[in-house]
């Protein structure tokens, strides 16, 4: 017997956008047989979300949120808001630290009874990324007071640490390391201690062919187990990607699990997948489709054929169209497959500056996205700033993938699994008289987790100038004033010196574009000198002004008294 069922659900969101921020209402009905294919949380409710930016290193995020359930799951009520305030630091703001509060109510009906607890929960994340290295630190408490049909109050704490690093070893090794551990205390007792371990390495064996291997271990101790660590999966896995030309992608993977059940059962299976991943050359579409195979295990003998087709269109209008097509098993032990026909059609809307504009909206799934933009750091802060040119045609690098920016120097990687990613430049296709000034980025992505980094390129441009001995007095070296050599000029305050030659002059290259200073340094001057005029010059380099001449320190004696 076949039985059909049809749900269907909605959302439907405002953004407006602020010179320094945005803000955005979220409406949403998303039934719980809908959030299973969607990969979205059921409910019905609003949410509120903004972010705005007090300078260019401080951020405060803020989400409001009222959530009821849908009809067809038992009744829940949530009602709560969260705050987040986050400083970048470091060589060009690329490192970063941040805390956050949260507090929320909540009702539920469940088979026990009327569930009421109010939540209190505190964050701190410290995120560091240099060169050739990515690193991150979270650690978060809960504190949770509940109650079971208006009995007696109990109270339940939680502390997450989580931690990753990312390390590059060379242009073609990557290894990444992650922990993550979970402490649990019910009315002041300890309860237990959950922990999932991961570590994965790549490898390009060649420019367009990734080998990629992880294992990944998770487990627990509790009272019942007298506080013994207890593994409750083991994986151990291998993924050979390819790139083709013509913008195809071929993954091939296999993984070996363990899994201890309930009961003291144990069950130890294969899973292996094949995936083919294409996107129009104009970038106006994507056509994918997987075939999935896991073996039989306990009672099950039959193995598991699963597969996915799906395909994404951009329409006019910054519409995004979507189909897809499954087949796939609800839970390990299923004979009977559940077919599933998926269909979205996606739109929002931002206003920005008092005008209207489109903007492209994309419902979550289990893969991130890795999006941002590459420019011209006109003013040589490492960062992007809204006036600053946006670059078109430069190719980004994503472990292989490659992605071009488009006319508002816009990038984008979707469909990226959860793992361990080097972003960077494409050496080959930056031109010759850009210079980079964001270096590689080293990132872990999680489930439903999506990166946004800019990437900076600036032009380089020289100053130069004369030291001499102004006989005269009136600022200009005159044919018969002697040059002076051996004189110290420190840029920027002293990041780079350099020292006049015998005729005189200086000259600093390689000099990044923005506001620069210039300034002779007075211990290297010879006994009797003294500087008259300008003691330091201020510079700005542009685009259009690459190169500074003719910069004059003249020099006279001391007058004795």
């Amino acid at each position: 017997d076949t039985q059909t069922t049809i749900e269907s659900g909605a959302e439907a969101s405002l953004l407006y956008c602020l010179e320094n921020g945005y803000f955005e209402t979220i409406v949403f009905y998303i039934p719980g047989a809908v959030s299973q294919g969607v990969k979205v949380s059921p409910g019905r409710g609003e949410k509120v979300i903004g972010e705005l930016e007090f300078n260019k290193n401080i951020t405060l995020k803020t989400e409001g949120y009222l959530i009821d359930s849908p009809p067809d799951l038992l009744n829940l009520s949530l009602k709560g808001g969260n705050l987040t305030l986050s400083k970048k630091f470091g060589k060009y703001q690329q490192s970063s630290i941040a805390g956050g509060l949260k507090k929320e109510w909540k009702m539920e009906e469940t088979e026990e009874g009327t569930l009421e607890a109010i939540e209190t929960g505190s964050s701190v994340k410290y995120t560091l990324r240099e060169r050739g290295i990515g690193s991150n630190a979270k650690g978060s408490f809960t504190s949770i007071d509940y109650t079971l049909n208006k009995n007696a109050n109990h109270n339940l704490k939680l502390l997450n640490l989580q931690g990753d690093l990312t390390k590059s070893f060379s242009d073609t090794v990557l290894v990444g390391l992650a922990l993550d551990t979970l402490g649990t205390w019910l009315d002041q007792s300890y309860e237990g201690l959950q922990l999932e371990g991961a570590s994965e390495i790549k490898w390009g064996v060649m420019g367009d062919t990734i080998i990629i291997g992880n294992y990944t271990i998770k487990g627990k101790n509790t009272k019942k187990t007298d506080f013994s660590f207890k593994a409750e999966e083991v994986k151990i896995g291998l993924s050979f990607l390819h790139f083709f030309p013509n913008h195809l992608t071929l993954l091939l993977d296999a993984n070996r699990i363990f899994q201890q059940l309930q009961l003291n059962n144990s069950y130890l299976f294969t899973t292996a997948g094949v995936s083919i991943h294409y996107r129009w050359p104009d970038d106006s579409g994507i056509i994918a489709g997987k075939i999935g195979y896991r073996s039989p295990v306990g009672t099950r003998k039959f193995p598991q054929w699963s597969y996915v087709l799906s395909l994404q269109k951009f329409l006019p209008s910054d519409l995004m169209l979507k189909l897809e097509y499954e087949r796939l098993y609800g839970a390990l032990w299923d004979e009977v497959p559940e077919y599933l026909i998926r269909l979205s059609l996606n739109h929002a809307l931002c206003f920005t500056n008092g005008e209207f504009r489109t903007f492209r909206y994309s419902e979550e799934d289990n893969t991130s996205m890795i999006k941002g933009v590459v420019y011209l750091d006109e003013n040589g802060n490492g960062q992007f700033d809204p006036w600053e040119k946006r670059l078109s045609g430069i190719v980004m690098s994503v472990e292989g993938r490659r992605a071009t920016t488009n006319e508002d120097g816009e990038y984008t990687f979707n469909f990226l699994k959860p793992g361990i990613y080097r972003i960077d430049f494409n050496p080959r296709s930056l031109p010759a008289d850009y210079t980079p000034v964001t270096s590689e980025q080293l990132i872990r992505l999680r489930e439903n987790e999506n990166f946004f980094l800019d990437f900076g390129v600036t032009l380089n441009g020289s100053i130069s100038g004369l030291v001499f001995i102004d006989a005269n007095t009136d600022g200009k070296m005159n044919e018969n004033e002697k040059p002076l050599d051996w004189v110290g000029i420190l840029l920027d305050h002293g990041d780079q010196k350099t020292f006049t030659g015998p005729d005189g002059s200086f000259y600093f290259e390689g000099i990044p574009l923005g506001d620069h200073t210039v300034s002779l340094d007075p211990e290297s001057l010879p006994a009797g000198l003294q500087l008259v005029g300008e003691e330091e010059f201020t510079i700005l380099l542009t685009e259009d002004v690459l190169d500074v001449v003719n910069l004059l320190f003249p020099l006279v004696y001391k007058v004795n008294p």
